[in-house]
C-alpha cells in the first residue's frame, strides 16, 4: 500500500520546490526516466488513446510497453507533480469517452507533465480534457487509488482528487498532502493542534510548586508521532510552517530532506494486512526553476541530482538513469 507525504516550499531567492516521500512495500526507486519532446505514448491500459509530448520531462518511474509511468517529476516549463495513495476515496470512470484523453491512474503524472506548462493548464486539463479510467496496473494487478499534487514557478500548488462527485480541483491549499481522508478533512484536522508551537513553555505555578518544562521542545508536546496519514500531514504542515526559510535551492533541498525524515518509515515499522512492510523507498526534492530532480533512497541516503539540461531536453528518445541503492559513505580516514 502506497503511503507518501508531500509539501511545497519557497526560498528567499524565489526558488520553488515540491518534495515527497514514496512509501511502498516493494522497491520503487530503480531509475529516473527522461521523456523527450514529440514522443508519442499510449495513455491508458484499456484503450489506444495516444498523446504527443509537448514538453520534455523527467521523474522517478519506468518505461513499460514504450510508455512512461512516473510517480513524480518536472518538465521543461518548471511544472512539477507527484502522485500519492488515496484509498477508499478515489473514484474513476468505467467507460471511455470520445473527445477525452482517457488515462490510467498511474499515467496521470506523465500525461500532465507532457501537456501542461503551468497550474492554469493543469486545471484546464482536469476540468475539460482528462478522464481517469478504472484501469488495473498489470504489474500490481490492482487499480491504484490515487490523488495528485502539482506546483510551478509561482510556488502555488494544485491538488487533484478524483471522487464520487467527479474531480475536485483544490487551488487554495497549504501545499501539503498525504493520503486518505480527503485534503479538506486534513486541513480541518489541523485545528486540533493549534497549541503546538516551536516556542518553549514557561514555568507554571502548581499547588505551591513551580513546574518547569523538561529541557527543550516543550512547545511541540502533542505533535503526533505515528505514521498514519493524518499524523504525517500534521507533522509536515507544522515543520513547513515553522522551519526557517531556506536562502537558496541547496538549502531548500537540505531542509526538505530533514522535514521528510520526520515522516520517513523504516522497514518493519508499518506492516500491511498482507504481512508486507511498507517503507520509504525514496524521497524526492524537485525544483521548478532549475528543473532539477533531487532524490535519496532507503538504501542510499546521499542526495543525487538529475537536471533537464539543454542537451538532455534536446534528446530524441527515452533515457533511463539507473539508481544506486547501495549506501554511499564518505570515509574520512
Amino acid at each position: 500500500m502506497i503511503g507518501c507525504s508531500s509539501f511545497t516550499i519557497e526560498t528567499e531567492d524565489n526558488k520553488h520546490l515540491l518534495s515527497r516521500t514514496m512509501d511502498f512495500m516493494i522497491e520503487m526507486a530503480e531509475q529516473v526516466v527522461f521523456v523527450p519532446r514529440d514522443k508519442n505514448f499510449i495513455t491508458s491500459y484499456s484503450c489506444q488513446d495516444e498523446i504527443e509530448v509537448k514538453y520534455a520531462f523527467l521523474g522517478m518511474g519506468e518505461v513499460s510497453n514504450n510508455s512512461p509511468i512516473l510517480f513524480d517529476g518536472v518538465n521543461e516549463q518548471g511544472l512539477t507533480g507527484a502522485t500519492l495513495y488515496f484509498p477508499g476515496f478515489a473514484v474513476y470512470h468505467a467507460e471511455q469517452r470520445a473527445g477525452k484523453i482517457n488515462v490510467s491512474p498511474d499515467k496521470v503524472i506523465p500525461v500532465v507533465l507532457a501537456l501542461a506548462k503551468d497550474l492554469d493548464a493543469v486545471a484546464h486539463l482536469f476540468a475539460n480534457k482528462l478522464q481517469i479510467m478504472n484501469d488495473s496496473n498489470p504489474t500490481l494487478n490492482t487499480v491504484p487509488p490515487l490523488h495528485f499534487i502539482f506546483s510551478d514557478t509561482t510556488g502555488k500548488s494544485l491538488i487533484i482528487e478524483p471522487g464520487e462527485e467527479g474531480v475536485t480541483i483544490i487551488e487554495d491549499s497549504i501545499g501539503v498532502m498525504t493520503n486518505s481522508p480527503d485534503y479538506h478533512w486534513h486541513e480541518t484536522n489541523l485545528r486540533n493542534y493549534l497549541s503546538v508551537s516551536p516556542n518553549q513553555h514557561q514555568p507554571v505555578a502548581f499547588l505551591n510548586k513551580t513546574l518547569r518544562p523538561f529541557s527543550q521542545g516543550s512547545g511541540t508536546f502533542g505533535l503526533p508521532g505515528d505514521f498514519t496519514p493524518p499524523s504525517r500531514f500534521v507533522r509536515t504542515a507544522f515543520l513547513k510552517n515553522n522551519a526557517f526559510k531556506p536562502k537558496n535551492e541547496v538549502e531548500a533541498v537540505s531542509l526538505s530532506h530533514h522535514i521528510l525524515e520526520s515522516v520517513s518509515i523504516p522497514k518493519g515499522i508499518v506492516i500491511t494486512e498482507s504481512q508486507h512492510s511498507d517503507y520509504t523507498c525514496y524521497s524526492a526534492y524537485i525544483c521548478s526553476e532549475s528543473q532539477s530532480y533531487y532524490f535519496s533512497t532507503y538504501g542510499n541516503q546521499r542526495i543525487s541530482k538529475i537536471t533537464l539540461t539543454d542537451e538532455l531536453k534536446n534528446s530524441k528518445d527515452y533515457q533511463q538513469f539507473k539508481v544506486s541503492n547501495e549506501e554511499d559513505i564518505c570515509a574520512l580516514n
